[in-house]
């Protein structure tokens, strides 16, 4: 069996690992985007190559604490699974988690990178949607907030529509 393994790459500030890219995940910047999606790999596997299709769709990043079983071996074998059609992937970041005070999973962020310092947890500059739900779903909540975020959400949401329709 042959499959996709596009990088595994550390990104290290001050000799501190602060982010892990596997499989393909997006790491254009440290800055990350204004959508983020996390999971765990305890979710259901359908959903989470569900959510890391769709999180490709709008380049949103989908983000786990840590490595299965404190294995990265055990990691890019889980990550060889749900990757095996070339769709999305995985950034690992325990420091995002803490950020947007993630607690439970799946949840989808979306938040205002202007308004947000990178050190500073971003308690008044995001949304967020718990549930093992789909992404547009998601985003439409958001969306219906009709706060300083909603623009974002029924953009990424359109755009997530339209690819699906193509």
């Amino acid at each position: 069996m042959i499959f996709k393994v596009c990088l595994v790459s550390l990104i290290s500030l001050m000799g501190m690992m602060t982010s892990i890219e596997i499989f393909g995940a997006d790491l254009k910047s440290m800055q990350p985007a204004p959508i983020i999606i996390f999971v765990s790999f305890s979710m259901p596997q359908t959903s989470l190559k569900l959510m890391m299709h769709q999180a490709e769709i709008i380049h949103a990043p989908v983000i786990i604490r840590g490595l299965v079983n404190n294995s990265f071996k055990a990691t890019i074998q889980k990550m060889a699974e749900l990757t095996k059609d070339n769709h999305g992937g995985v950034q690992i970041d325990p420091t995002l988690f803490r950020r947007f005070q993630i607690n439970k999973v799946p949840a989808v962020v979306v938040w205002n990178e202007n308004e947000c310092a990178p050190s500073q947890s971003c308690l008044e500059n995001y949304d967020v949607i718990y549930g093992d739900v789909t992404l547009d779903f998601a985003l439409k909540k958001i969306a219906a907030e009709n706060d300083a975020l909603s623009e974002i959400a029924t953009r990424a949401s359109s755009i997530l529509r339209g690819a699906m329709h193509e």
